[in-house]
């Protein structure tokens, strides 16, 4: 069900509503009547980030409960209720949250949001549920453990933030899912599921009258809880390279270093220095280590900004005989970057781009509610995006000169490869 949304030359800003609903539930509404459907984001603040240590999994885990009934519905019952009336409802987990997804009929608003509430308030959370989620959870683990992307990432997830929540692989290992029981699912839902740490997102064929009582039906009666916050952190085993051996004609590479966060004045210009580096097929790594050398099919980096820290990560893959090639590439280009910053072709083709695209990412109802509900959670006010682009476009070739020396630094960086790559 994707709902497409009429747009304007108005920034975003002056067409999203924020309001109270009668009961104190706070949400963010874009209001559009061109069909009768609604499209609504929501999340909770902590999401893996608050599972216990030994425990990790525990927040996927219970995203996978919430739909498997609630209240006096076992999970055929709830299931046969969304799909008699058309409502498509989810839940997943990301770094820092925990978050829902509703589509449906505006003329099931009243029943849709009655459902969020009681799937958020009084999940069943039965024995044998549990028991076929966590089987499915852990027959996940074991395919990824064959799977180079998912080896490569959690590799370079646990040496790099070793310590921290997000060292945990957020969908849990073998040893941790069977350590889940139902005692620590019912925890994590009363420390995260409250309304201190609750953010709300709707698009569509609703006003805020209406939206108003919905609100109160699906979170009036959760707990006002306590926020939560993510701890900060920053990459760490810069200069280090761990390889995981995986019988494979190549090589899968991640690597990083720390990068810029939001907050930071040379945000802007460091989002233009990383699409000059490995944002699309015009990048400086995708003409080194594909077009001119052919050591690969694709090279990207992306600046990776979350709650509690930001890093400049980059991925790769080649021949197992070509790993030691393609590294070199790549940091001769980070320090070349680092030393003369851009031109004035990169910049102007990095601005347009990054401008350009922000606008066409948000073309239907749940891309610009998944939007907003971002900014909620993250802090962020309603004018960030046409502010952000404001200061793209502003972005000078010395801006890009220092946010390039302070994103790349000394160009050291942890590298994690997930194959057979041939010993130096």
């Amino acid at each position: 069900m994707t709902i497409h949304v009429t747009t304007s030359g108005r920034p975003l800003a002056a067409r999203v509503r924020c309001f109270r609903s009668p009961g104190g539930i706070e949400a963010w509404l874009l209001e559009d009547h061109t069909l009768p459907i609604l499209s609504m984001q929501f999340g909770f603040r902590g999401g893996p980030t608050l599972d216990p240590t030994d425990r990790s999994g525990t927040a996927r885990m219970l995203t996978g409960l919430l739909t498997e009934g609630a209240g006096s519905m076992d999970g055929g019952a709830f299931r046969q209720v969304l799909g008699d009336r058309a409502i498509q409802l989810s839940f997943s987990v990301w770094s820092d949250s925990l978050r829902g997804e509703l589509k449906t009929l505006a003329r099931e608003t009243e029943a849709a949001f009655e459902l969020i509430g009681l799937a958020l308030c009084d999940p069943c959370l039965a024995a044998d549920d549990i028991v076929r989620v966590r089987n499915a959870l852990e027959a996940d683990v074991r395919a990824s453990l064959s799977r180079p992307d998912q080896v490569v990432n959690q590799t370079f997830a646990a040496h790099g933030f070793a310590g921290h929540p997000y060292g945990r692989p957020s969908s849990g290992n073998l040893d941790s899912l069977r350590r889940i029981e139902r005692a620590d699912l019912v925890a994590l839902q009363a420390r995260m599921v409250t309304r201190t740490n609750l953010g709300v997102a709707v698009v569509g064929a609703i006003g805020p009258e209406d939206l108003g009582l919905a609100l109160d039906g699906a979170f009036g009666q959760l707990p006002a809880g306590v926020p939560v916050q993510t701890a900060a952190t920053a990459i760490q085993g810069l200069g280090e390279r761990i390889v995981k051996r995986l019988a494979l004609p190549q090589s899968t590479i991640r690597f990083g270093r720390p990068g810029i966060p939001r907050a930071d004045a040379d945000f802007a210009a460091a989002t233009v220095v990383n699409h000059a580096l490995g944002g699309d097929m015009s990048s400086r790594l995708f003409r080194e280590v594909r077009k001119k050398r052919g050591l690969c099919y694709a090279v990207g980096t992306a600046l990776q900004v979350v709650d509690g820290a930001a890093t400049l990560v980059g991925r790769t893959a080649t021949g197992n005989d070509r790993v030691e090639e393609a590294l070199g590439v790549i940091e001769d280009e980070l320090r070349h970057l680092a030393r003369d910053g851009l031109d004035a072709q990169e910049m102007e083709r990095g601005k347009g781009y990054l401008i350009g695209s922000s606008k066409l990412r948000l073309d239907s109802s749940s891309a610009i509610a998944a939007l907003l509900l971002g900014l909620q959670l993250d802090g962020r006010g309603l004018d960030w995006p046409d502010t952000h682009n404001s200061r793209i476009a502003a972005v000078t070739a010395e801006d890009a000169r220092r946010a390039a020396a302070r994103l790349i630094g000394d160009a050291r960086m942890l590298v994690a490869i997930a194959g057979d790559p041939t010993e130096p």
